[in-house]
């Protein structure tokens, strides 16, 4: 997806299809659409639809991914006198900001990111969550938007080279929601957001979504709370069916949660089961979920598919860094493209995975604080009693009770003088003053009264790259990746529900665990052991890679300290923080070695 917006005039047509072709991985079927000073243009593969350009008018639009409730809004648009003009979902985006101006996005469902023009301003916005990603540039020239950063460079007519501050941002994981791109002159439109660009110049942003708005508001019944829940899985995994579908399927609770939902919704719909994907590792106990993976798939007639995975996180780490356009950091990318490489081979379109439970879920961090410092008193001492029942030491509770009277900076001084602030995860070859630039429990920082507020709505603080690379990974394959737990109707359900039913007791998920008993088979709700990854992640590493891309490296990043690093390598002692943060220093210097 492309847009330009020229400042004298309407920009080339080519210089629009050259943007297209700097992602040929997104498809070789392209489509222009021009109207006064703006072109804005989508690619997509054969047989697929990811992009769409509306039809002609005196509003046009361009839209990357589907809304996926896109039936409700013809709906309520042609009630209101404003039908879409065409059958594409950029035809009711155009709707939609004609009878709702820029709070348009917010009554979109999907992983969506599109660009409105009237031919003289223009209008950027991303999906809420931000699974869909926005560059732009905004220069004297024109305004550029795009899919990938790469895009709006190439539309920009300038040369790619690496921004070095961002790049030392990137590493040492200072990445708010609006950090730029790691090529030069383009910049990251934050997830929940419409960028307008006016007729007199000027760009503004601001939040279309606000979910902090909604905590604690909804006042429900038990067998209401039950009822919502069940409705809006429904929906959700309905939403992210194609017919082609497999599920991401683990051994934990939240995969085989949505497991639960789309499974009879595929067959109901095809006739077939659906499929699922699953990695195992049975030369790894601690680590091999399989036994309860099938447990899943037989129950609800899974067609199951397992693999041991085999790709290494720095495999091929210069090929993808240029395919991004950025380092990734904390993921595993080929790991990544492995899996969904497998789907596509195996004749799925779309991949549903578990992920951002624990963002819609929920946290019970800081529960007794929030619920003591707003006088919520019969909830607290109903909290207390239950987990003394279930064994929580006094001692435990009596902490948590006292740290609401605990300031933020005060905490963070004691832990740092226990020494409880996990000093090993800092490996000696680094600067500590720069890790610890940011306090160690950053969300204490908040006074006591909003430290449970702010972590229900923490995981939209944060930049997206890590999405926008699944993204990618998926266009190249020829996958899209949904993730019904992160919903949006879904997640503002959970935001809504007062802090004493949100979290019943002070154990992660806990109240979904209870709405699933029934539904999910009881060895799955009964787990006591969360799964570590940690000894697969230390078959992960690779001295040769860490060898060829850090010592002597032709760049250098502040605060590491080259010399000791080498050392450590050609010992081959390093340890899994050690590992991941070598393997993201590796994957930076990856990315630099094409300058």
């Amino acid at each position: 997806m492309i847009a330009l917006l020229g400042k004298a005039g309407p920009p080339d047509q080519a210089l629009a299809r050259a943007m297209l072709a700097a992602a040929p991985h997104r498809g070789p079927i392209t489509a222009l659409r021009t109207l006064g000073d703006a072109v804005v243009g989508a690619a997509n593969r054969p047989g697929a639809a990811d992009e769409t350009v509306s039809v002609d008018g005196p509003v046009i639009a361009v839209l990357s991914g589907r809304l996926d409730n896109a039936a409700d809004l013809r709906r309520e648009l042609a009630a209101a006198g404003s039908a879409p003009a065409g059958p594409a979902d950029a035809d009711i985006v155009v709707a939609a900001f004609r009878v709702h101006g820029s709070e348009a996005p917010n009554r979109m469902r999907g992983c969506f990111a599109g660009v409105v023009t009237d031919g003289r301003a223009l209008w950027c916005f991303r999906d809420h969550v931000g699974f869909r990603p926005l560059f732009y540039r905004d220069d004297p020239r024109a305004f550029v938007a795009a899919s990938e950063s790469r895009q709006v460079v190439v539309g920009a007519q300038s040369s790619e080279e690496p921004d070095l501050d961002v790049l030392v941002r990137i590493f040492y994981g200072d990445i708010p929601a609006d950090t730029p791109a790691a090529l030069k002159g383009a910049s990251r439109l934050p997830q929940g957001s419409v960028l307008s660009r006016g007729e007199g110049g000027g760009v503004t942003i601001r939040r279309y979504w606000h979910p902090e708005e909604l905590l604690e508001s909804a006042r429900l019944s038990p067998a209401d709370v039950v009822d919502r829940f069940v409705q809006l899985m429904e929906q959700a995994a309905a939403r992210s069916l194609t017919g082609r579908d497999a599920i991401s399927l683990s051994g934990g609770l939240d995969s085989p949660t949505v497991a639960a939902f789309a499974a009879p919704e595929h067959v109901r719909r095809t006739g077939r089961p659906i499929g699922a994907l699953s990695a195992v590792f049975p030369d790894l106990p601690s680590v091999d979920e399989q036994p309860y993976i099938e447990m899943v798939a037989e129950r609800f007639g899974i067609e199951l598919h397992t693999y041991r995975p085999r790709a290494r996180a720095l495999d091929d780490v210069e090929s993808w860094c240029r395919l991004f356009g950025t380092p990734v950091p904390i993921v595993s990318v080929p790991e990544i493209a492995d899996n969904h490489a497998r789907a596509g081979r195996l004749g799925y379109d779309n991949l549903l995975t578990g992920d951002f439970a624990e963002f819609s879920f929920g946290t019970p961090v800081h529960l007794v604080s929030h619920l003591l410092t707003h006088g919520r008193w019969m909830a607290l001492v109903r909290l207390l009693r239950a987990e003394r029942w279930r064994g929580t030491s006094t001692r435990y509770l009596v902490g948590q009770l006292l740290s609401a009277f605990v300031p933020g900076g005060v905490a963070n001084r004691y832990l740092r003088w226990r020494r409880l602030d996990a000093p090993h995860r800092i490996p000696d070859w680094l600067d500590a003053r720069r890790i610890n630039a940011e306090p160690y429990r950053t969300d204490l920082i908040p006074s006591p009264g909003q430290r449970w507020l702010r972590a229900q709505h923490s995981g939209l603080a944060g930049s997206t790259i890590t999405m926008e690379a699944d993204e990618v990974i998926g266009a190249s394959v020829g996958v899209t990746i949904r993730r019904p737990l992160a919903d949006v109707d879904l997640w503002e359900f959970f935001m809504s529900l007062p802090a004493e039913v949100k979290c019943p007791d002070l154990r992660f998920k806990n109240l979904v665990r209870g709405m699933m008993r029934g539904r999910l088979p009881d060895g799955i709700l009964d787990r006591r052991r969360k799964t570590v990854f940690d000894e697969h992640v230390m078959t992960q590493v690779d001295y040769p890679a860490l060898q060829r891309l850090l010592v002597e490296p032709r760049h250098r990043l502040p605060g590491v300290d080259y010399g000791r690093l080498a050392q450590r390598i050609a010992q081959q002692d390093l340890n899994r923080f050690d590992w991941q943060w070598a393997k993201d220093l590796a994957v930076t210097h990856a990315f630099l070695n094409a300058w």
